[in-house]
């Protein structure tokens, strides 16, 4: 049986020890880093509205401000965290990972954390103004909306994260071509098909009033699709 150079068999309870001793260095920092951001989370909630939504913001229970700024501190501390996260359960599992194993996730992690940042940010800066100001304005001829302030906090982040996983599009599409599960030309000649099922796809994952954050979604899938396929060129 073929087996990692370097790699010692150990028994069961040896590596339950080492995962549990790997994932407090994980839980211990996290749960510090939610503390202390807590201590600050109520002007950095207040920096996240006027920069974002900049819109009035409410409570309907008195523990409803508290919760929102719990929440905020533990999306922060696991925001921070994940990367140590991945680098622990690098460390654990990498004793059993071929060399060419460990290249390719030395190389694939950095850029998928730089992705799915890149896509956090544009969905903040940009997609977020745009997607709260275009339905507050079509809800105004209906009703006085008022914006309850966990669930802006829970819409932000939504469309933080799933832009940011969004972004792992080009990621996808070249792990698939460098596999040879998709061809390049096969792509590139159907490409009308591609653009066709991705805003079916976006519309769907994104539904809104105006359509607007389905059509930002699907103008986003395109321009990732035709990334992949510029860059695929050099693979």
């Amino acid at each position: 049986m073929n087996t990692v150079p370097g790699d010692e068999e150990q028994p069961l309870v040896e590596h339950i020890k080492e995962l549990r001793t790997r994932m407090l260095f994980v839980v211990v920092p996290i749960i510090v880093i939610t503390l202390i951001v807590f201590a600050f989370s109520g002007g950095l909630l207040k920096a996240m509205w006027s920069s974002s939504v900049n819109v009035p913001i409410y409570i309907y229970s008195p523990l409803e401000l508290i919760t929102t700024e719990l929440t905020f501190s533990l999306v922060v501390a696991l925001f921070i965290g994940i990367p140590l996260m991945v680098y622990e359960l690098f460390m654990f599992v990498g004793k059993g990972l071929y060399k060419n194993e460990k290249t390719f996730f030395i190389r694939i992690v950095p850029i998928s954390f730089i992705l799915f940042f890149a896509g956090a940010a544009l969905a903040y800066f940009i997609v977020v103004p745009i997607i709260f100001k275009s339905a507050m304005f079509y809800s105004m001829d209906i009703a006085a909306p008022q914006n309850r302030a966990l669930q802006t906090f829970y819409s932000i982040m939504t469309l933080v994260v799933t832009f940011g996983i969004l972004f792992q599009f080009p990621l996808l599409i070249l792990s698939a071509l460098k596999m040879k599960l998709l061809k390049r030309e096969t792509l590139r000649r159907q490409r009308k098909i591609m653009y066709g099922a991705l805003l079916a796809f976006a519309l769907l994952v994104s539904g809104g009033p105006d359509m607007i954050s389905g059509l930002i979604v699907a103008a986003l899938l395109v321009m990732l699709f035709e990334a992949s396929l510029m860059v695929s060129r050099y693979f």
